[in-house]
């Protein structure tokens, strides 16, 4: 798992290879992503947008918004 802190948000990715849905023979790999957001501060805070950068093992860069 990764996670990481920025002004009382922490925000943690786990990942989780779907093996049922890959076909490695193909060279088609299909991951499943849990993004946990928490408030660790006293103000309330709200997410109006996000943005995911992924880097699979040969360094392609795919980004979710």
């Amino acid at each position: 798992m990764m996670s990481a802190v920025t002004r009382n948000i922490a925000v943690s990715v786990e990942t989780s290879f779907l093996d049922h849905d890959s076909d490695p023979d193909e060279q088609y790999f299909v991951w499943a992503y849990r993004i946990t957001i928490e408030n660790r501060g006293q103000e309330t805070v709200q997410l109006i947008s996000r943005h995911w950068q992924i880097t699979d093992a040969q360094g392609r860069l795919q980004e979710v918004r």
